[in-house]
């Protein structure tokens, strides 16, 4: 039985669809057993509306949460927020992995003063798995779990995203880029300069060189590094850009007759491209580089948004992703 820690408070949308997407995702996995932390009493209500086998769950009542406007200092001063609660359930390892939506510097601070970090890993990093033209995903990071990072930082991303491409995706030829302005070698600030020199040099990687932000969505790099400035910046630009071109076609088709019916003739089609690029499907992101499988879900997150989470934290979970990332750190000669 895998456990999972879920972190039901600090979401736009409140615990009543954190709990209606747990409801949901628990029916379809009989090997899964949640623990709900938050207010208790909030908790039981939106269970009343959405019953689970009271054998595949417990509560883990806090008293406190850090919202979206909260500040870093809360997790000090907030012993009993279920952010902290929820990473010190992984830390004493009476849970395989967590998931929260909410207040993501605090959770990127409590993950490191409560988690600590890989051996060698200075800074962990977000990375989604963002959807592409062919099918498969690209791993994108950092993508703000820091507004700053050293080389050192990027090289490590590439070594641990390269090893969950592996492990988790089950592609162990993944291809590695460079995020930056353009593709000559001689582009970007120093930053870049030197972690493309770096980047070169390391044996179990495949690296393609620089690669710019319009070819995160085409599929041609399976994995980007970045920044977590410009990672943030590149991931908001590709989902906004996503949701304005699909809801243009949608307004298109529906703007006459004729063209309502020649929809219904490409519907599938259409339903099948808005699905491939709706982030919704791919909400989640893993802190990658922390003592523990840790994953962040929008602050915005609905039912499938949360589905799509957990269905990630249970992947994770099952290729038991940070111990393979340990033991690649350790043994790979990169």
């Amino acid at each position: 039985m895998y456990k999972i820690a879920f972190d039901v408070m600090g979401s736009d949308l409140g615990s009543l669809t954190a709990i209606k997407a747990a409801s949901e995702f628990i029916k379809e996995h009989d090997d899964l057993y949640l623990i709900f932390v938050g207010d208790e009493t909030e908790i039981k209500t939106a269970l009343e509306q959405n019953p689970i086998d009271k054998n595949k769950y417990e509560i883990l009542p806090t008293s406190q949460v850090i919202d979206m406007n909260g500040s870093i200092l809360d997790i000090r001063r907030k012993k009993d927020a279920s952010i902290i609660r929820t990473l010190e359930l992984v830390r004493d390892q009476k849970v395989d992995g967590m998931l929260t939506a909410g207040n993501s510097a605090a959770f990127i601070s409590a993950a490191h003063f409560i988690l600590g970090e890989l051996n060698n890993i200075v800074r962990a990093g977000f990375m989604p798995t963002m959807p592409n033209a062919k099918n498969k995903l690209t791993l994108l990071l950092d993508v703000g779990a820091n507004n700053e990072n050293t080389p050192e930082d990027l090289i490590n991303y590439a070594k641990m995203a390269n090893i969950y491409y592996k492990e988790v995706l089950k592609n162990p030829n993944a291809t590695v880029g460079l995020l930056n302005i353009g593709t000559e070698k001689s582009k970007g600030l120093e930053l870049q300069k030197q972690t493309f020199k770096q980047l070169e040099k390391l044996k179990n990687i495949k690296f393609i060189g620089n690669v710019e932000s319009r070819d995160v969505l085409t599929g041609n790099v399976d994995i980007i590094v970045t920044d977590g400035y410009s990672g943030n910046i590149c991931l908001k630009a590709c989902e906004g850009a996503a949701k304005v071109l699909l809801n243009e076609i949608k307004k298109e088709i529906t703007s006459s007759f004729v063209r309502k019916l020649a929809a219904l003739v490409l519907k599938k089609s259409f339903k099948n491209v808005a699905a491939k690029f709706d982030y919704k499907n791919h909400a989640g992101a893993i802190l990658l580089g922390v003592k523990g499988i840790c994953f962040k879900s929008h602050g915005s997150s609905d039912v499938r948004s949360f589905k799509a989470t957990l269905r990630m934290t249970l992947d994770a979970i099952k290729n038991n992703i940070v111990k393979k990332i340990e033991k690649g750190l350790i043994e790979n000669e990169y």
